[in-house]
């Protein structure tokens, strides 16, 4: 996949961004592992920022965009040292029964196979200068 846009459930991510999003540099906020759900949930920050921002968001003086995936019937899963303060590279490679989800840094790496991957709604914050990771 070269899209995030090509993952379930980005309806809205679509509309606020006027071309689709390249799959690549992911700051990572957040990761949950479920294990009764066999699940993994992830939360970043991506380097690029909505053109079409609904009302509530407009003039507010965000600056960094904030999405999630939710990653079903997980196998095989990989995590090597947890990446502080450290850029990863997401990449999605869709198979014929599942996808293969692997965000890989100098000296991190996530990597573990899903039947099912959604985007979650993006958000938007106001990202202090120190904080900025791109």
């Amino acid at each position: 996949m070269k899209y995030w846009n090509e993952l379930d459930e980005t309806i809205f991510f679509s509309k606020i961004f006027s071309h689709p999003i390249e799959i690549g540099k992911i700051n990572l906020f957040s990761l949950q592992i479920e294990n009764d759900q066999s699940a993994v949930s992830l939360g970043f920050d991506i380097p690029e920022f909505p053109e079409n921002l609904p009302e509530k968001w407009k003039n507010k003086g965000f600056n960094t965009c904030r999405v999630g995936l939710t990653c079903l019937n997980i196998s095989d899963l990989q995590i090597k040292n947890i990446p502080a303060r450290e850029v990863l590279f997401a990449k999605i490679t869709k198979t014929e029964n599942f996808f293969l989800f692997q965000a890989i840094a100098k000296n991190s790496l996530i990597e573990f196979k899903a039947k099912y991957i959604s985007l979650c709604d993006p958000t938007v914050y106001i990202n202090g200068l120190e904080d900025d990771r791109f």
